[in-house]
């Protein structure tokens, strides 16, 4: 279960660098400064959903795992006209 936890906030990271990219460049930033900030920013998004799951009965199970992610992916997902 923590390599698949692993592996999925790997993928949010991910998604966070794609989109923070361009602001980081806007406001001046290396790429590599950019790509920190996202990932710290993607893993604390991770931690934050599993700690509301887990505050809410004392346990993190598959289902709560993948609402988590499914949560995290719909916030990121392109938008539908």
């Amino acid at each position: 279960m923590f390599l698949d936890i692993l592996r999925r906030t790997f993928a949010v990271v991910i998604l966070k660098v794609t989109g923070t990219f361009v602001g980081g460049s806007a406001i001046g930033l290396q790429i590599w400064q950019t790509a920190i900030m996202a990932g710290i920013a993607g893993a604390m998004d991770v931690a934050q959903e599993l700690s509301r799951s887990y505050l809410a009965d004392g346990k993190i199970d598959l289902d709560e795992i993948n609402r988590t992610f499914g949560k995290i992916a719909s916030k990121d997902a392109p938008k539908q006209d």
